[in-house]
């Protein structure tokens, strides 16, 4: 009954692939072909997952990276009018991003990557800016980073 149980919760879950690109390595045999994924899941209710794998097939790799992001699931801060509380900065390798909360009815200001992250986990009035870092990958571990910086108020 347990299994069941866990299988619901997980498809309560909606998945997004963020990036998936095909990656090449030259061998003595001749390339080597891979493909990467970044995957995120959400419940636009205030839990978030982001996960990333690789594979030698793109089926394998897609799996692979939602069930990375579902098991790295964690609660972000909502406020009533679907922002954060404050205002906050983060880096992540070479990419660093500012979030703060947008008026009522505003929207999701935010590009790229940083957008569909923001999106399933349930934000709804947010505006954010790449400061630095052109990488969808990194950006995307960056608001990562970000919203776990947030503090209740």
């Amino acid at each position: 009954m347990q299994n069941t149980e866990n299988q619901d919760v997980q498809f309560k879950f909606e998945e997004e692939i963020v990036i998936m690109r095909r990656v090449a390595a030259k061998r003595s045999g001749g390339p080597n072909l891979r493909f990467s994924v970044l995957a995120a899941v959400g419940d636009r209710n205030g839990t978030l997952g982001i996960g990333l794998a690789k594979a030698k097939e793109n089926v394998n790799a897609i799996r692979k990276a939602k069930e990375k992001a579902r098991r790295s699931t964690f609660k972000v801060k909502l406020n009533e009018n679907g922002s954060i509380p404050h205002e906050v900065k983060a880096k992540y390798g070479a990419s660093k991003i500012f979030m703060k909360p947008a008026p009522l009815g505003a929207g999701i200001i935010a590009g790229s990557s940083v957008r569909q992250i923001l999106e399933l986990a349930g934000y709804k009035n947010i505006s954010a800016k790449i400061l630095d870092g052109s990488n969808k990958i990194t950006n995307a571990y960056a608001v990562i980073e970000a919203l776990k910086k947030l503090k209740e108020d």
